[in-house]
């Protein structure tokens, strides 16, 4: 083999070689979106899933135990409560009510995944004419605020966290 030709072997193996890592770079940079777009599916399955638990629960622990129309909401409990009533209520399973949420936070596993997932949960009265104002009253409406993001494995560059709002008045119908 002559000089030339192995000056235009090595050309080859260097072009190749470049194309190579672009092309590996490229799949890699559409790994990441994909798995982006997974954790976003993942991160809103589960925090619809702890909503649809929480419009399951009475509104408050009074209207859970009994079935007389409440016209005061100053009966609701006292905001400084809002929580878990009890030591018994220790996660989503023993909540009887709506704000039992109040402070609630849980690291849960997405199954099929090694994804691992915190949600935080918040809840609040709210004035009635404007759902966006927590009210320093009891009032008929409750807002539960939830933030779910990914917590492991870690993740490269910005942590994306859902928010969800879900809001809960009290009616009773005679």
């Amino acid at each position: 083999m002559s000089s030339g030709q192995t000056l235009m072997a090595l050309g080859a193996f260097i072009l190749l070689s470049t194309l190579l890592l672009n092309f590996y770079s490229i799949l890699g940079n559409t790994s990441d979106i994909a798995a982006s777009g997974q954790d976003g599916i993942l991160a809103s399955t589960l925090a619809t899933s702890y909503l649809e638990i929480a419009q399951g629960l009475a509104f408050d622990e009074i209207t859970d135990t009994t079935d007389a129309a409440i016209g005061n909401p100053n009966m609701l409990t006292p905001i400084n409560k809002l929580g878990p009533d009890s030591g018994s209520e220790v996660g989503i399973g023993t909540f009887n009510d709506f704000d039992d949420f109040k402070g609630f936070a849980l690291e849960e596993v997405a199954s099929g995944t090694n994804r691992r997932f915190r949600t935080v949960f918040d809840v609040n009265y709210v004035d009635p004419t404007n759902i966006n104002t927590i009210s320093n009253n009891r009032t008929f409406v409750k807002r539960m605020d939830v933030k779910t993001w990914r917590i492991s494995p870690p993740v490269n560059g910005r942590v994306d966290t859902l928010r969800l709002t879900l809001v809960m008045g009290y009616f009773h119908f005679d």
